[in-house]
C-alpha cells in the first residue's frame, strides 16, 4: 500500500507575508522619515511652544478670547500610516487562515509574526516618543520662569 501526502501551495501564506513585509518596509520608512533633518532647531520650536504657552495663559488671565486656529495643510502620513496597519493586520489574518486550511506552516508563522510585530513597533515607537513629549513639556512648564527672565 502507498501513502501519498497531498501538498497544498500556502497561497493565503504567501499573501500574508508579503502583505506584512510591504507593511512593515511602509513602516520603518515613515518611522525613519521622523528623524529627518528638520526646518528649525529644537531650541526654537521648544522656544516657540513656551512663548505660546505664556500668551495663552496671559490671555486667559485677561480674559479675552483664544484665536481661531490656522489651518493645517494636507498631510498624508496618516492616511499612509493607517493603509500599512490594515495590511499587517490582514497579514496576520491570512497567516492565520493559512494556518487553519492546514498549509505549509512556515510562510503562514511568519505573516502571522510579521502583521503582529509591524503592529507592535508601530506602537512602542509612538508611545516612547509621547513618553518623551511629556517629559519634555513637564520640563518645559517648571522652568518657565527662568526662560523668561
Amino acid at each position: 500500500m502507498e501513502q501519498t501526502t497531498e501538498r497544498r501551495p500556502a497561497h493565503f501564506g504567501l499573501i500574508g507575508f508579503i502583505l506584512g513585509v510591504a507593511s512593515l518596509i511602509v513602516i520603518l520608512m515613515q518611522l525613519s522619515a521622523f528623524f529627518e533633518p528638520q526646518e528649525k532647531t529644537s531650541g526654537s520650536i521648544i522656544g516657540e511652544i513656551a512663548a505660546d504657552i505664556k500668551l495663552s495663559a496671559s490671555r486667559a488671565l485677561a480674559g479675552e478670547e483664544a484665536p481661531e486656529p490656522a489651518p493645517l495643510p494636507r498631510d498624508n502620513t496618516r492616511l499612509i500610516s493607517i493603509v500599512a496597519l490594515c495590511a499587517a493586520g490582514l497579514a496576520a489574518i491570512l497567516g492565520a487562515v493559512g494556518l487553519y486550511r492546514h498549509e505549509p506552516y512556515r510562510l503562514p508563522y511568519m505573516a502571522v509574526g510579521i502583521g503582529v510585530s509591524a503592529f507592535v513597533m508601530h506602537y512602542v515607537f509612538w508611545l516612547a516618543i509621547l513618553i518623551g513629549g511629556i517629559a519634555l513639556l513637564v520640563s518645559i512648564i517648571g522652568n518657565l520662569d527662568s526662560i523668561f527672565e
